[in-house]
């Protein structure tokens, strides 16, 4: 009994942590033993009994969840943290994912409102052109959007408690392809404030997963040279890192491939600035300026011109909007105007 318990057991933290729709089967042999596979032999298919375990679905459950989500804002939750999801009317037949990311959040509101907020700027978007949203709540205990927590900002950086914030998202997508063996883990990705640093910082880092990105205001880019280290650049970035509550320290080395910000530059991509947002920031040479708009400009020139180098033709643009400053309302629209030029 103690092998047959074990057995189980192993069989289901395969299935479950692989998030696997494969059907288990136990069977017995001639001498009494008990057998678990996917893969039952032939002479023991009659006699096989299909196992089922708590917490294991298969796709298609897990898409029929989906469909009882449909036409709300549902807060969901993975392994490292929570998120906002709308599904309109026809989302799931075209399953096309836009990921949209919060800024900084205030005092009196949480992660998880914020995300929440920042998704209700795209359900209309969602219901006219039938696409899924989703938006990570970036939590201050693992991922410090507001408070001190890993040096570098955070999540804007793609740090995490436990997980890098960029993990965090391919866990949430996850959640998707394993509903949809058919989606193939590519999204729309926007961002507004910290949220568009975060989205800037993805884009280099993950290019193969982005469609085509839109985002709004970020006061800091990942710059495409080796002068800047991570995550103002692509150069080498090491140090040591105890989260808030954490006594143990951690080495976190990141070494960006320099080819992430090639790839970058062969995808849609616009950063929407407002003409008016033009608030000093800390100068730091060799960044373009201190404002949101003269850093948007610059990003956008050099990424161009780093593609130029490498002989190909860059597509990254620089919307500015008249009469606007910092404000996540006016510039959304102009981020899925852009991206709606791109839908497959």
């Amino acid at each position: 009994m103690p092998y047959l318990i074990l057995m189980i057991c192993v069989m289901f933290q395969v299935t479950y942590s692989c998030g696997a729709a494969a059907e288990i089967y136990r069977w017995q042999d001639a001498s009494g033993a008990w057998h678990f596979g996917d893969q039952v032999p032939l002479r023991k298919t009659q006699s096989a009994k299909l196992v089922t375990f708590k917490g294991e679905r298969s796709a298609a459950q897990r898409l029929g969840t989906l469909k009882k989500q449909v036409g709300n804002v549902i807060a969901k939750r993975v392994a490292h943290g929570r998120y906002q999801q709308y599904i309109p009317e026809g989302g799931l037949d075209a399953f096309k994912i836009f990921v949209v990311n919060h800024g900084m959040f205030a005092s009196d509101e949480t992660a998880l409102d914020s995300a929440r907020n920042t998704l209700k700027k795209w359900v209309r978007f969602a219901d006219e052109h039938k696409v899924i949203i989703v938006a990570p709540a970036f939590d201050n205990h693992n991922y410090a959007a507001t408070v001190p927590g890993a040096r570098n900002g955070g999540y804007r950086g793609l740090y995490g408690r436990h997980v890098g914030a960029d993990e965090f998202l391919h866990e949430i997508l996850r959640e998707y392809t394993l509903a949809n063996p058919g989606y193939d883990g590519r999204f729309y990705l926007s961002g507004h404030s910290a949220g568009a640093q975060f989205a800037n910082r993805y884009l280099v880092r993950h290019p193969e997963r982005v469609i085509a990105a839109a985002f709004s205001a970020p006061a800091w880019l990942a710059q495409p040279d080796d002068a800047h280290n991570w995550p103002y650049g692509m150069g080498r970035r090491q140090f040591m890192v105890s989260w808030p509550g954490e006594n143990r320290r951690k080495k976190v080395d990141i070494r960006p491939a320099p080819r992430g910000w090639l790839l970058a530059t062969q995808r849609p991509v616009a950063i929407v600035v407002g003409e008016r947002d033009l608030k000093k920031i800390r100068h730091v040479p060799g960044i373009g300026g201190d404002t949101h708009v003269d850093r948007a400009r610059h990003w956008v020139a050099a990424m161009n011109q780093y593609a130029e180098n490498l002989g190909r033709e860059g597509r990254v643009e620089l919307i500015l909007v008249p009469d606007v400053g910092h404000n996540y309302g006016r510039l959304a629209r102009v981020c899925q105007k852009f991206l709606s030029g791109y839908l497959l």
